[in-house]
């Protein structure tokens, strides 16, 4: 699944993750049925921060291997037509 974050007026996918909709605490703390639990799989922007931070988690690059909270409305399906792949400004059409 796509993470995504609010970005000015849109959102910014920032990361791949799972999502466990088994439980409704992450570490023990109950959470709102607009939040889910996710594990963040692979970072694309590392600096971003979390909808939740904690006194762990602030950034993305800090959420690998743990279970955080995330917005249910910032989580979507990614089609295949999403590139992943860093661009190179140098690489010919």
């Amino acid at each position: 699944m796509g993470l995504y974050i609010v970005d000015g007026d849109g959102t910014l996918l920032v990361a791949l993750g799972k999502v466990y909709n088994n439980s409704s605490t992450i570490h023990n703390i109950p959470y709102a049925d607009d939040v889910v639990r996710v594990n963040v799989i692979k970072i694309l922007m590392g600096d971003a921060e979390v909808p939740f931070p904690t006194s762990e988690v602030h950034f993305v690059d800090q959420a690998v291997g743990t279970f955080i909270a995330w917005s249910t409305h910032l989580v979507r399906k990614v089609t295949n037509e999403v590139n992943f792949s860093p661009i190179n400004p140098f690489s010919c059409c």
